[in-house]
């Protein structure tokens, strides 16, 4: 009987009399055992290297309370490396076990069980909240692919349609609970989370590779793969279960860009026409396409190699940011060396060529980094010619450090100089390759490691002014909240017609007392204040007859007494009291007489609602410590015009996650560029850093909308260098 198409588990080709476990759960609960032990095996191997990372820092700290938080924490690693191995295998293992009993009701339970308000306020959870969802943040970058798979055959194991596992959010609460359960909490917890994201996609992403072999093993969807197209670049595939390029695909679809059709003797294929494809190609060149130089050459590529050797040594510094030697490839390819390459070289050193020409026309990287980016054509050429996988892996050594190059030149800007820190750090990189790199490219993984420390340590310079900065914005979000409470309950009021001298007390003395009340969290004293508003108002109304005149009489001195206290709570000058008291004994006076208030039976009709005030950005300027905050929002009573824009704004703000960089126009100097180190819970104001500036902003995600609505700021993007140029070069292919 034929295998349906949606069945879970497959037999493989040439097996159908063979014996597979049927059994899905044992499948399952065999591939959380080998997780779990992978991922403590991961953890183990990563420690050591933590270690030594915190114990460097402690060296080159020079604050005493930060220095000791490093050294204090590596002795915790060493002490509890054992525990935290077998701890995480437990907190995996029963993670795994919530996944399958927990239903919504006892999701909705759990969540319940700790209370919304310590949930906002707590500010140390707010940052370990944060750095466990950059742990899983950084898998799915650097995950992606394996992730993809490992969650939708998992999900076919459970019965379900689509995948509703997200094994790297697993991974990093299992990490966090694991951190809990030995004893490592507070800033020890949260710097131990952070070491591990910067080491999480090398330590965690091979058991992630390990588990989908296990599952593949099994027959659990062993072809699933994504789809991919030339003509979609950038955009969702359409469908999540079709084939994704191999190397082979993608160096063939760049093929198309540097051979024309009449150098496969007219052929539309773009097959090389060697025995065998790329692999067989690369086999009868002698190279070796598995990564590094493992397998013999044959005398014409050591030649080959031999030539790149000189002339990476004799590229020289550019003498000016525009000379990017961007024609030394060009002219390796006509040299004799060049013109005598094998076909695949040949096309190979082309289409390097043509990649590197879109990096030099990309106008986000400033001119210097690409001056530094140039010198490396030599040394990225030579890893394309030796590992295929360069081309479609970001995993690839190479690759990473382009990915690590393209952090920096964020940061760094367009109109980054020389003597900035980061252009320092790039130019050395650069000179160790070319002065040391033959065929192996461990010296990439190192320098990769190299510059992400750099990174890394500007990242928590930063990190640290946002911690100073992150109460000071919660303040001042807390107070924005009580004012926007106080003015909600007294709108009703206000839209009467009041005596002038009421309306004056409501807008602002007793405006203040609600909002003290507010952030006190005092509800009695808030109810008391409340009604001493109704009372007030009702006091000034026109009363017809002598009983009510009389009940008003009897209770006007409480209604008296209670906005005396509020005054004296909030210290009212001696002439401002005088002068309201003053006005609302006239104003009883009238009404105990039967007669309307003068004020009242003067004021101005209700008008109609007016036109909502244009949105105008106000800003203002806080010193905290060593951090410079500046608070950007919109002024009290504007609000932004609804249109397309506005809301196409509004959801590009609502999409930002921590680590992400913006561009802010000045009117003064360049643009300036900051990350988001944080958003509050709360109303989703944004905290904004720069590694290398004590400036600091808070932005109110409308204010921030309306900028980039305005075009006054710009989310940058975070592709890597190298994969813009690739899929520029794709949408080049598919627009000929």
């Amino acid at each position: 009987m034929a295998v349906p198409v949606d069945n879970v588990i497959r037999f493989p080709e040439g097996a159908r009399g063979a014996t597979i476990e049927p059994d899905r759960s044992q499948t399952l609960a065999k591939a959380r055992e080998l997780m779990a032990e992978k991922l403590a095996e991961a953890l183990g191997s990563l420690l050591p290297r933590i270690e030594e990372n915190f114990l460097a820092r402690g060296d080159a700290s020079t604050g005493r309370v930060q220095r000791e938080l490093y050294y204090r924490t590596r002795d915790v690693i060493h002490e509890k490396a054992q525990r935290l191995q077998s701890g995480l295998a437990t907190a995996w293992l029963t993670l795994c076990e919530k996944k399958f009993g927990l239903g919504e009701q006892a999701k909705a339970a759990q969540a319940s069980k700790i209370p919304v308000e310590l949930q906002l306020l707590d500010l140390d959870a707010m940052e370990q909240d944060l750095a466990v969802k950059a742990i899983a943040s950084r898998l799915r970058s650097g995950c992606d692919e394996e992730l993809f798979a490992v969650g939708h055959r998992l999900a076919s194991l459970c019965g379900q349609t689509e995948s509703l596992w997200f094994i790297e959010d697993l991974i990093a609460q299992a990490l966090d609970q694991t951190l809990i359960e030995t004893g490592v909490v507070g800033a020890a917890q949260i710097e131990l989370l952070h070491a591990m994201e910067s080491h999480a996609v090398d330590a965690f992403g091979p058991t992630i590779q390990e588990l989908n072999a296990f599952l593949v093993g099994r027959g659990v969807l062993p072809t699933l793969r994504r789809s991919y197209s030339p003509s979609v670049a950038g955009k969702k595939p359409s469908s999540d279960t079709e084939n994704v390029p191999e190397a082979a695909d993608i160096f063939s679809l760049l093929q198309k860009l540097v051979v024309p059709p009449s150098a496969h003797g007219g052929a539309t294929s773009v097959a090389l026409p060697m025995p065998g494809g790329l692999v067989g190609g690369a086999a009868a060149a002698g190279m070796s396409l598995s990564g590094g130089a493992s397998g013999p050459m044959t005398a014409a590529t050591e030649h080959v190699m031999a030539s790149l050797n000189a002339l990476q040594g004799a590229v020289l510094p550019p003498t000016t940011d525009t000379a990017l030697t961007a024609s030394v490839l060009r002219d390796f390819r006509a040299s004799d060396t060049g013109q005598n390459l094998d076909y695949l070289q040949a096309v190979t050193v082309d289409i390097i060529a043509t990649l590197f020409d879109f990096i030099f026309d990309d106008t986000s990287v400033a001119d210097p980094i690409k001056a530094l980016v140039g010198r490396l054509q030599i040394p990225v050429l030579k890893v394309a010619m030796l590992d295929r996988t360069f081309f479609s892996s970001k995993a690839h050594p190479a690759r990473r450090l382009l990915d690590g190059i393209s952090r920096a030149a964020i940061r760094c800007g367009p109109h980054a100089g020389h003597d900035d820190p980061l252009y320092a750090r790039i130019a050395e990189i650069v000179e160790r390759l070319q002065n040391e790199f033959i065929q192996d490219t461990s010296l990439f993984d190192l320098l990769c490691v190299e510059l992400e420390a750099f990174l890394e340590g500007q990242e928590a310079a930063a990190d640290d002014r946002a911690v100073q900065a992150v109460s000071l914005v919660a303040e001042q979000e807390q107070h924005e909240l009580a004012a926007l409470a106080a003015d909600q309950v007294l709108a009703s009021w206000l839209a009467m017609p009041l005596p002038a001298a009421v309306t004056d007390l409501l807008n602002h003395e007793w405006r203040r007392l609600l909002i003290r009340h507010h952030l006190s969290g005092d509800d009695v004293a808030w109810g008391v204040a409340m009604s001493t508003v109704g009372e007030l108002v009702a006091s000034v109304q026109p009363q017809s007859d002598v009983q009510s005149r009389k009940r008003l009489a009897a209770r006007l001195p409480t209604l008296v007494r209670r906005i005396c206290e509020g005054l004296d709570k909030l210290q009212v000058t001696d002439d401002r009291r005088l002068a309201l008291t003053d006005q609302l004994f006239t104003l009883h006076a009238a009404v105990l007489r039967g007669a309307a208030p003068a004020a009242a039976a003067n004021a101005r009709p209700i008008l109609p609602a007016a036109e909502p005030v244009a949105a105008q950005i106000a800003s203002e300027r806080i010193d905290c410590g060593e951090t410079h905050l500046e608070r950007i929002f919109l002024s009290p009573g504007t609000a932004p015009p609804r249109s397309e824009r506005t809301d196409h704004a509004q959801s590009l703000v609502a999409g930002l996650r921590r680590g992400d960089w913006l561009e802010f126009e000045n009117p003064e100097s360049d643009p300036v560029r900051y990350r988001l180190s944080w958003i509050s819970p709360q109303r989703g104001i944004l905290l904004l850093t720069n590694p290398q500036s004590p400036r600091a902003m808070s932005v109110s995600p409308d204010a921030l909308a309306l900028k980039i609505e305005r075009g006054e700021a710009t989310i940058l993007s975070v592709e890597p260098m190298f994969d813009r140029a690739v899929n520029r070069a794709l949408e080049t292919l598919q627009a000929a």
